[in-house]
C-alpha cells in the first residue's frame, strides 16, 4: 500500500502547473531579478578600508613591553654575575672583611623572577620587577603600534592591497561613541592586552563580520600560544617568537579557513529564497494530507471509511511530498549557484545538505498545521503563508536588516522562526564554516523538524468525525 500511495502522489505533485510553478518557476525568476538587481552592488563596495576605533590601553602595552624584556632578558649573563657576586661575599664574609659591594640584581627583583613560571604570572610583574641591566632593549620605545594585535591590523590588506583597515583618531571614548552611533565607523576595538580584545558594533553587515573574524582569529590563536606557554615554562622566554609566529598568517582569507569566500551581504537574500522555497512545500503536504481528511473530501471520506492505515498512508504521502519538494529546491540552488553564478560561500556539500534538511522542515511545517482543527484547506494555507511570507519578512527576505533587529531586541523569535534559522545556518557555513553556530542552527531545523512530525501524528490519531 505504501508504494502505490508513494507513486501516486509523486504523479500527482508533478501534474499540478500551480504547485510547480509557485515552488519552482517563481523562486527562479525572483532570484534572476535579485541577480541582476544586487549583482553590481558589492563589487563597487569593496576595497574600501573599514572605518573602526581602536582603542590600546596602557595595561595592555605595559604587558607587551613586559613581555619583550623578559624574552630580551640575558639570563645567562645575570647567573653569571650572581654567581660571581656571591663568591665574592662568601670570600669577604671568610676573611672577616666587610662587604658593602651592591648586588647585580636586588632580592626583591630575584624574588619576583623566581615566582613566574608562566604567562599569567609574567602578566603580573611590572616594568620595576624587571633588571633592566640585563635587558637588551629599551621598552619605552615599544608603543603601541607595536603590539601584535596592531600588527595584525595594520598589516590586513584586501586582494587588489588596498589597506583593509582605516583606524580613526578620536580625543576621547565618547566621540568614537558617537560616531558608532552614527554609522561613521564599523565598531570601536579595545586592546586591553595581548589576548584581550573586545568589539563594540553596531549594526551588522560585510565589515562587521570581517572585523568579528579577524579578532575571532586573532584571539584564538593567541589563545593557544598563551596556552602552550602556560605548560611549558621553558617557553616563557621565546613567548615574543611564539606568538608573533601564531599571529604572522592571519589574514581575512584565513579568517575564512573551512568556512565560504563571499563577504556579500546581498547573498543573504539569496539565503532567504532557498527559505522561501524549502518552505513553500509546506502547502503541497498540508494539501494532500487534507485532502485525505474525512471532512474535507469525498476522497477522505473513502479513505477514513476503508481498512487503510492512516498513519502508513500519511507516511508515504509525505515521503512523495519530500522527494518531489527536495528535488525542487535543489534545482532551485543548483540554479542560484552554477546559472547565476551565486556564491553563497561555505562547503558545497554542507550547503546542499543543509538545503535538504530545510525542505523536509518545510513538509513537516504543512503536516501540522493540516492537522490544526478542521478549518477549510484555504485558512489553512493562510496560515502557512504567514509563515512563509511573514517569516520571510522577519528573516531579511524583504529588508536585509529586519533579522539583525530581531536578534537584538527580541532573540528568541529568531529561534523558533524556520526562515531565519534557515537563513542562519547558510550565513554561519558562510561566514564562520562548520563549527559550533552552524550545528546550532543545523540542531534547531532537525529538532524543529523532529517536532512537528511528532505532534502531527499525534494529533492525526487524535482526529475522528462522529457525523459527516
Amino acid at each position: 500500500m505504501f508504494g502505490r500511495v508513494f507513486l501516486s502522489y509523486i504523479k500527482t505533485s508533478i501534474r499540478s502547473p500551480k504547485y510547480l510553478f509557485w515552488t519552482l518557476a517563481f523562486p527562479i525568476a525572483l532570484g534572476t531579478l535579485f541577480a541582476f538587481a544586487f549583482g553590481s552592488i558589492y563589487s563597487s563596495e569593496t576595497s574600501k578600508p573599514i572605518p573602526v576605533v581602536i582603542e590600546v590601553t596602557d595595561e595592555a602595552v605595559d604587558e607587551y613591553r613586559i613581555m619583550q624584556c623578559f624574552a630580551n632578558l640575558d639570563g645567562e649573563k645575570m647567573s653569571d654575575d650572581l654567581e660571581e657576586y656571591s663568591k665574592e661575599e662568601a670570600m669577604a664574609e671568610a676573611m672577616g672583611q666587610d662587604f658593602d659591594k651592591e648586588a647585580p640584581v636586588s632580592k626583591d627583583i630575584l624574588d619576583s623572577l623566581d615566582g613566574v613560571e608562566s604567562f599569567d604570572d609574567m602578566r603580573k610583574l611590572t616594568l620595576d620587577d624587571m633588571p633592566m641591566d640585563y635587558v637588551s632593549i629599551n621598552p619605552d620605545e615599544i608603543k603601541e603600534e607595536d603590539i601584535p594585535f596592531m600588527e595584525v591590523m595594520n598589516s590586513l590588506e584586501f586582494d587588489d592591497g588596498t589597506k583593509m583597515i582605516d583606524r580613526v583618531i578620536v580625543k576621547d571614548h565618547e566621540e568614537a561613541e558617537e560616531l558608532l552611533e552614527e554609522g561613521d565607523i564599523a565598531g570601536i576595538i579595545t586592546v586591553n592586552g595581548i589576548k584581550d580584545v573586545t568589539m563594540e558594533e553596531n549594526g551588522y553587515g560585510v565589515n562587521h563580520s570581517i572585523l568579528s573574524s579577524v579578532i575571532s582569529q586573532y584571539r584564538l590563536q593567541v589563545g593557544l600560544t598563551i596556552d602552550t606557554i602556560n605548560e611549558d615554562p621553558d617557553k616563557l622566554e621565546e613567548s615574543d617568537e611564539m606568538v608573533d609566529e601564531a599571529i604572522s598568517g592571519i589574514d581575512y582569507v584565513e579568517v575564512k579557513g573551512s568556512a565560504g569566500e563571499n563577504k556579500d551581504p546581498f547573498v543573504q537574500y539569496f539565503y532567504n529564497l532557498i527559505a522561501m522555497v524549502a518552505l513553500m512545500g509546506s502547502v503541497a503536504s498540508c494539501s494532500l494530507i487534507v485532502e485525505a481528511q474525512a471532512n474535507q473530501s469525498t476522497v477522505g471520506m473513502r479513505l477514513d471509511s476503508s481498512p487503510v492505515n492512516k498513519t502508513v498512508y500519511e507516511l508515504a504521502v509525505l515521503t512523495a511530498v519530500s522527494g518531489i519538494q527536495l528535488s525542487i529546491t535543489l534545482i532551485a540552488l543548483t540554479f542560484y549557484i552554477y546559472v547565476l553564478g551565486i556564491k553563497f560561500g561555505g562547503n558545497l556539500g554542507m550547503i546542499y545538505l543543509t538545503t535538504a534538511i530545510a525542505g523536509i522542515t518545510g513538509i513537516n511545517l504543512g503536516y501540522i498545521v493540516a492537522h490544526m482543527g478542521k478549518m477549510r484547506f484555504e485558512i489553512k494555507e493562510g496560515i502557512l503563508m504567514v509563515f512563509i511570507l511573514g517569516g520571510g519578512f522577519m528573516s531579511g527576505l524583504m529588508y536585509g536588516d529586519m533579522k539583525a533587529l530581531l536578534e537584538e531586541h527580541c532573540p528568541l523569535f529568531n529561534r523558533i522562526n524556520p526562515s531565519a534559522v534557515i537563513t542562519d545556518a547558510f550565513y554561519a557555513l558562510n561566514v564562520f564554516g562548520v563549527g559550533p553556530r552552524y550545528y546550532r542552527a543545523l540542531t534547531y531545523m532537525l529538532v524543529m523538524s523532529l517536532v512537528l512530525l511528532v505532534l502531527g501524528m499525534a494529533f492525526s490519531r487524535k482526529t475522528d468525525y462522529k457525523s459527516l
